[in-house]
């Protein structure tokens, strides 16, 4: 495998040394000659990057070359990153940021001592650097633009017909789909259209689109059928010429574009037909467009089925939701593997490699490719040593004749644009099957220097997310649920695309395990998953990233293992030891620090001397109390995490000086805020976070009881555009009816200073103490104000008795209110014409006794307004009318569920209206007597639930319209229990076809 070429950290370099900062670098330390002739060095270099590349898969010599230019951009990317860290410290220090902290360290002995040091050490990388440039010559490479370029596929070519050898295996039902979607769901009205199949190299989408073209009913519907295997560069004169080849079986000559178009429709004079573009790479969406508009448009359903490995490449023709395959289930590929391994009946003269069989089977993951080849392997061998060499082999991308699997799978990568590649090969560092979340992967990218961006008011991190994208849409992540993170964040890597990852990043990364033996020398990732003894061989190396996800048990040789590593950009350490943590403070380049699941109870304060870190992780530290002080250094922070840090009691003064802050999930006010309760504290108040006007996501506020107008004076979230849900909780305050009215102002006070900026999406506000919302809240225009508001939950305000006027917001899907006791009416205004809840889905009301209308004021609750979208509507522990007036005006709902309304004797008799009503639960309405006979008319009704409702006697004869009732529940109904016996009950009839009762 050929040496991974350092892209990343060149253009990082390149960029460097070509800013201001470079400049300012030269000037101080008087470097500025060596600085410029290094940058000129390296961009030659960096031109012939491509070059070097494609040489190096047939030249030893080659590779070396690369592997020596390695060594110095890497030694080269520390230089210049002491130089901007001793930089950064002079600068900050040179502000007098850190009052009453002097340092010594620039006094001019040891700023002449550090220039010495350095000038060295820049001569001499620069010395090498010419060494590895001087060959450049030597080697005939050739200068090339760094652009996407394209692959040579032509070994890949492919035809129509399944090669005999090939034995298929569980592809009938895509088969079927396939056609499905080719010839039962199109129109012989259509114009052309496409079928796209998608999925990672080696799932036989190429054999089962030769299936589809060779069925019987597919050459009945379309006369004419052409396959084309497009794989090499996407040239549309090619492809035409080879579209023509298929359908006349003559050789095309070179023809201009023009006449291979007429020349097409002349050959296909009209008919309906297939055309097969297997193995599509194409990315540009201007060279597909010129080429589909040269293909015959007949209104006749004709069709394209293509094959690609990118979903990005399905997206460019115009197929957003691709025919993704997936890999064989558990029996199918065991099917596969044994018709290929043993001989008919073989395998039961071999029960033993059965068991070893099955367990390779496994490892295949369902992948056809890898299943065939290492069947092919085993066929004929009967020692179980044969097998068992194969279960235990690590990367099965390496098996088989010439690497077939991994020549299959290394084209995905080889088709990479140049800036994914380092993306994906430092992937190799987590464990295969691990849960790899986006955020935290693009961090760890951006702490390698590996995302670059030529725009300076783009984000790094909206970068980083188009890197995953890009590797995402190309079938190296799968996306997985995980219950804990947010959907849509969670990912996983195929085990041979893991695979493929460790083949590329080769010595680069390792996963140290017992099984490892040496290390390799030029390693600057690694990752210890389980107790292993740390590697004395490791120890002041150049290492980069250190994963180490367990609990050390040698405090002194854990610390000093640690700081022996200097140059590392990412740290993941899990201790339960501070003096481990002060172990830390020397590594300056870090730009990532989890120390996540700790059991410390506060970080050292010489931690803030970490200028460069942009990410620090501190999640589920449960023990910890104390904040270092001088926060305020960190002044590239970019990631605060710090949920479920449950006692920690305050933010620490200082932070809202990180203002490139984008993260920060909790924010706790302190109890004594703006006061030291002991001379090591220093606490933070709510106007820390006025100027974080980068902070994006989820921010939860606690404590807010504690919060005094004085600290939250101006609008704290007028610049906050990227902030996306804010959760607001009071606590209580404990106050004593000398001093309530007091804090329910100022409550008040502190929730005016809170106004969203109107981007925001998802607002709760928990336990506030003030009689009233703020102005902000109540004003007729509150549509304005928070026109994106998606999801609102009001939950334990006691003290409200008006509600803002929720109605007018434009997007609000979601209306939450729970235990607002003396809320009596919503805010509305009489004379206004807007919409009254235009968008609401969800509606929950809980503990709202005393509220009695719904809409305007001045209305009665029998004319509340109408909720045309209303899906979703729970109603518990509030006043008859209300509910009865809100089930009338709610046409729209699919569910409903009503609890604890004492006087509910019965359910409107007009339910007619509740067409679409798919579930119904009444719980603990403990004076119902009975429901309408109209609750037959509810057709669509699927589940119906019934508790503790002790006075209902009987069901209606209605029940027995309810065709599409599956579910029956009814609980502690003691009479109805009765009635509805199997069997001998006096309402069996109505519901014993009904499939699912349940009756306690």
């Amino acid at each position: 495998m050929a040496e991974q070429i350092p892209y990343g950290i060149t253009q990082n370099l390149l960029t460097i040394l070509g800013s201001n900062l470079a400049h300012e670098i030269g000037l101080i330390y008087g470097v500025r000659g060596e600085l410029r002739k290094l940058e000129n060095t390296l961009s030659s270099v960096a031109a012939v990057l491509l070059d070097a590349e494609e040489q190096q898969e047939s030249s030893h010599a080659v590779a070396v070359w690369v592997r020596r230019l390695k060594d110095v951009v890497y030694d080269a990317d520390d230089l210049l990153d002491d130089f901007a860290t001793e930089e950064l410290r002079r600068k900050t220090d040179d502000r007098g940021r850190f009052a009453g902290q002097v340092s010594d360290f620039f006094s001019s002995s040891n700023h002449l001592a550090f220039r010495f040091k350095m000038g060295h050490r820049i001569k001499a990388i620069r010395e090498r650097l010419d060494d590895v440039a001087n060959d450049i010559s030597k080697f005939n490479f050739i200068p090339r633009v760094i652009s996407d370029v394209p692959v040579s596929r032509r070994w890949r070519e492919t035809c129509s017909v399944v090669e005999k050898s090939h034995k298929i295996v569980g592809r009938e039902e895509n088969k079927k789909g396939i056609i499905e979607l080719l010839i039962q769901s199109s129109s012989s009205q259509e114009n052309l259209s496409m079928v796209v199949i998608a999925g990672m190299g080696g799932l036989g989408k190429t054999t089962l689109a030769q299936l589809v073209y060779n069925d019987k009913e597919v050459a009945n519907y379309f006369g004419v059928k052409m396959w084309v295997c497009v794989s090499d560069d996407f040239d549309v004169g090619e492809l035409l010429k080879n579209i023509l080849r298929s359908a006349t079986n003559e050789v095309v000559e070179n023809l201009r574009l023009e006449e291979l178009q007429k020349r097409l429709h002349k050959n296909l004079n009209g008919e309906r037909y297939l055309l097969v573009l297997d193995d599509v790479w194409n990315e540009d969406k201007k060279k597909w467009g010129q080429f589909i508009t040269l293909l015959p448009e007949y209104e006749n359903g004709s069709k394209i089925l293509a094959t690609t490995r990118s979903t990005r490449v399905a997206s460019v023709m115009g197929i957003d939701s691709p025919y993704v395959v997936e890999g064989l289930k558990d029996n199918e590929s065991w099917e596969l593997f044994k018709g290929l391994a043993f001989k008919k009946g073989q395998e039961q003269m071999h029960p033993n490699l059965v068991v070893i069989g099955k367990e390779i089977v496994k490892m295949c993951k369902g992948v056809p490719l890898v299943i065939e080849t290492i069947g092919r392997i085993l066929y004929f061998k009967t020692r179980e040593s044969h097998w068992l060499s194969i279960k235990n082999n690590e990367n099965l991308v390496l098996l088989g004749d010439e690497n077939d699997i991994l020549s299959v799978l290394r084209l995905s990568y080889d088709n990479l644009p140049i800036h994914l590649k380092q993306c994906f090969a430092y992937c190799a560092l987590f464990p295969k099957d691990d849960i790899i979340r986006k955020k935290e992967l693009v961090q760890l990218w951006m702490a390698q220097g590996y995302i670059q961006t030529s725009h300076e008011n783009k984000c790094l991190e909206d970068v980083g997310d188009e890197y995953f994208e890009g590797l995402l849409t190309r079938s190296f992540f799968q996306e997985v649920e995980e219950k804990l993170v947010n959907p849509g964040h969670c990912y996983k890597m195929h085990d041979l695309i893991h695979d493929l990852a460790q083949s590329v990043a080769k010595s680069e990364a390792i996963i140290l395990t017992g099984d490892v033996k040496t290390i390799p020398k030029r390693i600057h990732h690694m990752s210890l998953f389980r107790p292993h003894q740390l590697p004395q061989d490791v120890m002041g190396k150049p290492l980069r990233t250190l994963f180490m996800e367990y609990y050390g048990d040698d405090d002194y040789e854990t610390k000093r293992f640690i700081s022996s590593l200097k140059y590392s950009r990412a740290m993941k350490v899990r201790s339960n030891y501070g003096t481990v943590l002060a172990s830390l403070v020397k590594l300056s380049h870090l730009r990532y620090l989890d120390l996540s699941y700790g059991h410390f109870e506060n970080l050292p304060n010489a931690i803030t001397t970490l200028k460069n870190v942009q990410t620090l992780k501190l999640v589920s530290c449960n023990n910890l109390k104390e904040w270092p002080r001088n926060m305020e250094k960190l002044i590239n922070l970019r990631h605060l995490e710090i949920d479920k840090c449950d006692r920690l009691s305050y933010m620490p003064r200082g932070l809202g000086e990180s203002t490139k802050l984008q993260t920060l999930p909790l924010f706790r006010v302190g109890s004594d805020c703006g006061r030291c309760r002991h001379r090591r504290m220093r606490i933070g108040g709510l106007n820390e976070l006025k100027f974080l006007n980068d902070l994006r996501g989820k921010l939860i506020i606690e404590g807010l009881a504690h919060a005094r107008s004085s600290e939250a004076e101006g609008a704290i979230f007028e610049g906050k555009q990227y902030l996306e849900c804010l959760r607001l909780y009071w606590g209580w305050g404990g106050s004593t009816e000398a001093t309530k009215e007091s804090e329910e102002e100022e409550a008040v006070s502190v929730m005016e200073s809170l106004q969203p900026h109107p981007n925001l999406k998802e607002l709760l506000v928990q336990e506030y103490g003030g009689v009233r919302f703020p102005n902000w809240m109540m004003i007729d225009g509150l549509d304005l104000l928070l026109p994106s508001l998606v999801r609102i939950e009001m939950r334990f305000c006691s003290r409200i008795r008006v509600l803002p006027p929720f109605g007018q917001l434009p997007s609000l899907q979601y209306l939450q209110l729970w235990t607002l006791p003396a809320a009596e009416y919503m805010m509305d205004y009489s004379l206004s014409a807007k919409p009254f809840f235009p968008s609401l889905k969800t509606l929950k009301i809980y503990e709202m006794p005393n509220l009695k209308g719904w809409g305007m004021r001045n209305v009665v609750v029998k004319h509340a307004p109408p909720n045309s979208y209303l899906e979703d509507l729970q109603l518990e522990l509030i006043r008859m009318e209300l509910c009865l007036s809100l089930i009338r005006v709610s046409s729209s709902l699919k569910s409903l569920e009503i609890a604890d309304v004492e006087d509910l004797i019965s359910l409107p008799q007009g339910l007619q209206h509740l067409s679409a009503l798919q579930t119904l639960s009444i719980m603990a309405c403990k004076n119902l007597a009975s429901l309408p006979d109209s609750i037959g008319c509810l057709t669509s009704l699927t589940e119906l639930k019934i508790h503790l409702c002790i006075r209902l006697t009987s069901l209606p004869k209605g029940m027995q319209s309810l065709r599409n009732l599956h579910t029956l529940e009814i609980y502690s109904c003691p009479y109805l229990s009765e009635r509805c016996r199997k069997g001998t009950g006096k309402d069996w009839p109505q519901i014993s076809h009904i499939p699912n009762i349940i009756i306690q």
